[in-house]
């Protein structure tokens, strides 16, 4: 069974609406840079989890579990490529 369990299609439009806003503050451009740099923080898929679970907290946007495991899904296909088998 994979560790995933959201859809990745399904996380990038909430990524887009929820989370872009707040990283184009912090890091500028189109905000995808903070998963790029070489000085990231999230190292493994469950780090990722809990970022995704923080960040959600910090900007109090609301988002029930299953948005945040689609949006777990989006980051790990597009950016991060952590295994979860």
């Amino acid at each position: 069974m994979a560790l995933l369990a959201g859809e990745a299609e399904d996380g990038k439009p909430l990524h887009d609406n929820f989370c872009m806003g707040c990283h184009v503050s912090v890091v500028g451009g189109d905000g995808g840079e903070i998963y790029l740099r070489e000085n990231r923080n999230v190292k493994t898929i469950e780090g990722l989890m809990g970022a995704v679970d923080f960040c959600n907290d910090q900007a109090k946007t609301g988002l029930n579990d299953y948005e945040l495991d689609d949006i777990v899904a989006y980051l790990n296909e597009t950016y991060y490529q952590f295994d979860t088998d």
